[in-house]
């Protein structure tokens, strides 16, 4: 799936994933949760959705999610040799390669969840 441009966020959409992960934390108030991906042991945050329902996630329990994946459009701050990861927008990176480079540059890619089924 390619990546669209939307003139009015400060996000690109990139990729919408479905993956299995584990709950290692969550909070209600700020609609964020703290998971592990199941296949590849890395952890991440995922937002919520405003539609999704934060109630129906229960703390170390596995689902089958699928979530959105977003980069930030100004890079100003991000390294050289990692800026074409950002700002090509129709290359289509992996899933894996989104989380770990969350761990490089955490205020530019978000992961928002929008459905999770309990395994």
């Amino acid at each position: 799936m390619s990546a669209t441009n939307d003139l009015q966020s400060d996000w690109n959409f990139r990729l919408l994933d479905n993956r299995q992960i584990k709950i290692k934390g969550k909070s209600d108030d700020v609609r964020r949760a703290s998971v592990i991906d199941v296949l590849t042991g890395l952890p991440f945050p995922l937002v919520a959705a405003t539609d999704f329902p934060m109630d129906s996630l229960e703390v170390d329990k596995a689902y089958f999610a699928t979530f959105k994946v977003y980069t930030l459009k100004k890079v100003e701050e991000v390294s050289a040799d990692f800026v074409e990861f950002f700002e090509i927008l129709d290359v289509n990176q992996s899933i894996e390669d989104f989380i770990k480079a969350y761990w490089l540059y955490p205020k530019y890619i978000k992961f928002e969840l929008v459905e999770a089924e309990q395994l």
